[in-house]
């Protein structure tokens, strides 16, 4: 359950859950891990966490075919397992129009040449340079050169309207790269955090140098920033916490553990696949959530797992899944899950998406999407008509099972399956037995007919499991 719910972004299914507990196979877990690597669902869900940090966001209703097209792009990268450095090349050197070349979108969104040296700098380096914009932070080594520096390579970007309203060709315009300084008036050229500047001729794209540096083995920013926001992905908080605020006064909880992982990653060719394989098979990712008198009040060295609330996308997805209800979302077929919406536009659709804290894709911070619980959530799951709906679906699970002769015990381990992925229980049966086969009667003291009760029992006890820490975090 933990590894489905971290790599595909769903519950694993009844026949998966109990396909697992009877395998003897002892590298079954191994094979389970490929498995959900190789699915379209890994794709989707790895695809929704980058696009927001992108930030594909939809402003207007021009922006649609943007989206769509940087999102599709996005995911099939991940299904194909595009290597990381290759994946961000495209997106930094990318030019023509968004129709032909879908990683033009990320210059839709952000125009300015130091918006995109920040966003650069924060999401794939792990630096946090806007500081730097006015002053030499007295505790950081990054100065307002360096800051000048970096955004020099993008002073060579260049835009043509389209026949598309609000869509640009971008392409690179031929010219010496230069940033002159607010202050002084000095001409800075490109430099790469830590580096020295380089001549780029007038024919050069500064982008693709740049790209080339990110690349490099050397690079001392790159690997690491990466591996630290995978790791927090699957442990809930990063070697380096913020995950995004790598520095020599924010040091790693464990440095060794960050640069093998960093070393390993560079040596696998850039590799997400192998980032995620190396994580979830090792016995820290395996540990129990259940703490012991000696590490319980752990926050940081990860001596047991840490859960995690299921994100709005993934909790969404999942109370489908047990009711055996469908959310539909507009423009997109049915049965569409929330983790393969390819914008923020849904999330003005759908309540349970904002309660939950499904990012806006306003900023490269995870820190946007909201992990945390809260009393609007807990009133959300007892009283909106949204979860009554699903529980009471026609052909939903509640309904479905009401219907069907096989002993209750086997629908309620069904439930179990479902939700848990493992079996309930003697005690746990016990109630649940109790609680669906007792006598209903309706608001004038009659007796309910046995399948309407026992639809009714179902929606009880699902929705009971559905308000369960259990079910609501990922353990």
């Amino acid at each position: 359950r933990r590894v489905t719910l971290d790599i595909a972004g769903r519950l694993p299914t009844i026949e998966e859950a109990g396909g697992f507990l009877s395998d003897v196979d002892p590298k079954k877990r191994d094979l389970a891990i490929d498995r959900l690597l190789n699915s379209p669902d890994y794709a989707d869900y790895f695809a929704n966490k980058w696009t927001a940090l992108l930030k594909n966001k939809r402003e207007d209703a021009a922006d649609i075919t943007a989206n769509f097209a940087f999102h599709a792009w996005m995911r099939d990268s991940l299904l194909a397992n595009l290597p990381y450095d290759d994946l961000v090349r495209q997106i930094l050197g990318a030019t023509g129009t968004i129709v032909a070349n879908p990683p033009v979108a990320w210059y839709k969104r952000v125009k300015e040449p130091n918006m995109q040296q920040e966003d650069v700098a924060q999401l794939f380096l792990g630096v946090r340079m806007q500081c730097a914009q006015c002053h030499h932070h007295p505790f950081e080594r990054w100065s307002q050169r360096d800051y000048d520096a970096l955004s020099a390579f993008f002073t060579q970007v260049g835009r043509k309207p389209t026949a598309i309203a609000g869509e640009d060709l971008i392409f690179h315009k031929r010219g010496i790269a230069l940033v002159e300084n607010k202050k002084t008036q000095e001409k800075v050229m490109p430099a790469a955090l830590g580096q020295t500047p380089v001549p780029i001729l007038p024919d050069e794209d500064p982008r693709l140098l740049l790209a080339d540096w990110m690349g490099e083995a050397s690079n001392p920013f790159f690997a690491t920033a990466l591996v630290n926001r995978y790791w927090k992905h699957f442990f809930k908080r990063g070697l380096v916490e913020p995950e995004d605020d790598i520095r020599d006064t924010n040091p790693a909880t464990n440095p060794e553990l960050l640069d093998a992982l960093a070393k390993h990653f560079i040596e696998s060719e850039f590799d997400l696949k192998a980032v995620i394989r190396v994580i979830t098979q090792s016995q820290t990712y395996q540990l129990s959530a259940m703490p012991n008198e000696h590490n319980a009040v752990d926050r940081q060295n990860f001596s047991h797992f840490y859960p995690k609330r299921l994100q709005a996308e993934v909790l969404l997805d999942s109370i489908d899944m047990l009711t055996g209800a469908k959310t539909d979302f507009a423009n997109l077929p049915p049965g569409t899950r929330a983790i393969s919406l390819p914008d923020n536009s849904y999330n003005r659709a759908s309540q349970f998406l904002k309660v939950f804290g499904r990012p806006e894709a306003a900023s490269v911070c995870e820190c946007e999407r909201v992990q945390s619980s809260s009393l609007g959530q807990s009133l959300y799951m007892m009283n909106s008509a949204e979860v009554k709906s699903k529980l009471t679906s026609a052909g939903g699970r509640a309904d479905r099972l009401s219907k069907l002769e096989t002993p209750v015990a086997e629908t309620i381990r069904e439930i179990y399956l479902a939700a848990f992925n493992r079996e309930p229980t003697g005690e746990e049966l016990s109630i649940a037995e109790d609680h669906i086969v007792k006598e209903r009667l309706d608001p004038a003291g009659k007796p309910i007919a046995s399948v309407a009760a026992k639809k009714q029992a179902y929606e009880d006890l699902l929705w009971a499991i559905l308000s369960t820490k259990e079910f609501l975090y990922n353990h």
